[in-house]
C-alpha cells in the first residue's frame, strides 16, 4: 500500500509541474510532455481499483433452509465468475466460513413469518434471538438485488407457526415482494418458484395444487409489476428442477432438501439469473438453464 501511495504522489507531482511554468518554450514544452508520459507510464503499474473505488452491487439471498444449504455452493460458484469481484453479499445474518458470510436465509421460516403481516396469527421462531422481518432486513442492508426462494415451510408445522399459512401463501409472497419494492423501489428482485417435494412428483409433474397455484400467481404478479416499470423477475426453479430430475436425483434423503448435485444445480440457476438482471434484461420471465424448459 505504501508503494502505491508513493507512485500516486509522484504522478501528482509530475502532472503539477506545468503549473509553475510561466514561459513556455519549445524546451519547456518538451520537458512537460516527458513528465506527462512518465505519469501515464506510472499509472499502468497501479493495481486495478486504486485510482477509483469500485462500487459493488449489494445482493441479498432471502429464503429458508434451502437457501442456507445453498449459500456455500453459490458463493463459491459466483467467486469463480466475473461477478465475483462486483458483488457484496448482504444480510443481517453471518454464518459460514466463506469470505462474505452475510445473508438472509432463515431455516424453518415460512413466507408468512418473513412477511409478518399485521394482525395475522403468525408466531415467530423461538430459535432466533432477534427475528425481525423483511422490512427490518431491507432497511438495515439496503440491497440492490434480492434473490427470493420461499414458501416451502408454509406447508408444514401450523402448530408452531400459527395459522395454516399455505392457505394464504400467495398473500405472503406478494406482501414480501411489495414490501421490498416499497423500501427499495429501484432494487432488482428475482423471485424463484417454490421447488417441488419429491413425494409430490408424478410422471415429471408437481401434483401439489396449492404450490402450483401459488407459483402461477407469483409469475403473474411479477408480470404486472414489470408492466408498471418495476425491475422484478420470475425464475421457474420448480420447472427447472423437474427437468433436471430427468438426468438423475438431486434431492437429499428427506425428499425436501437437495444433495450436492442439487445445490450445484440451484447455484447455477441463481448465477444465470444474476447475470441476466445485472445486464439490464427487461423481460420479466428469466429462462432457466434447463434444455427442457
Amino acid at each position: 500500500m505504501d508503494d502505491i501511495m508513493v507512485i500516486q504522489n509522484q504522478i501528482r507531482r509530475l502532472l503539477s509541474i506545468h503549473k509553475s511554468i510561466k514561459c513556455v518554450s519549445e524546451k519547456t514544452a518538451h520537458a512537460w510532455w516527458n513528465n506527462v508520459s512518465l505519469a501515464i507510464t506510472l499509472l499502468c503499474f497501479l493495481p486495478v481499483g486504486t485510482a477509483t473505488a469500485v462500487t459493488k452491487t449489494k445482493v441479498m439471498s432471502l429464503g429458508d433452509s434451502l437457501c442456507e444449504g445453498n449459500i456455500a455452493v453459490l458463493r463459491s460458484a459466483v467467486a469463480q465468475t466475473k461477478l465475483g469481484s462486483t458483488i457484496d453479499w448482504v444480510g443481517t445474518k453471518k454464518d459460514g466460513a466463506y469470505q462474505d458470510p452475510d445473508h438472509e436465509c432463515h431455516g424453518g421460516w415460512s413466507a408468512a413469518q418473513v412477511l409478518q403481516k399485521p394482525k395475522s396469527n403468525v408466531r415467530l421462531p423461538s430459535w432466533e434471538g432477534k427475528p425481525g422481518s423483511i422490512r427490518d432486513w431491507v432497511q438495515a442492508t439496503k440491497p440492490d438485488v434480492v434473490l427470493i426462494m420461499l414458501g416451502t415451510n408454509d406447508f408444514f408445522g401450523s402448530d408452531v407457526r400459527g395459522d395454516n399459512t399455505s392457505e394464504f401463501l400467495t398473500q405472503s409472497l406478494q406482501g414480501i415482494i411489495d414490501d421490498i419494492l416499497l423500501l427499495r423501489p429501484k432494487a432488482r428482485v428475482v423471485v424463484a418458484s417454490i421447488p417441488p417435494f419429491k413425494w409430490d412428483i408424478r410422471d415429471g409433474v408437481d401434483t401439489s395444487q396449492t404450490r402450483t397455484t401459488a407459483n402461477a400467481f407469483v409469475k403473474q404478479h411479477v408480470k404486472q409489476l414489470s408492466a408498471q416499470g418495476k425491475r422484478v423477475y420470475f425464475l421457474d426453479m420448480n420447472g427447472a428442477i423437474l427437468a433436471r430430475l430427468k438426468q438423475g436425483d438431486i434431492f437429499s434423503s428427506d425428499g425436501l432438501h437437495f444433495n450436492d448435485s442439487g445445490n450445484k444445480f440451484i447455484a447455477q440457476e441463481w448465477i444465470h439469473a444474476l447475470k441476466t438482471v445485472l445486464q439490464g434484461r427487461s423481460t420479466p420471465i428469466i429462462p432457466t438453464t434447463s434444455k427442457n424448459d
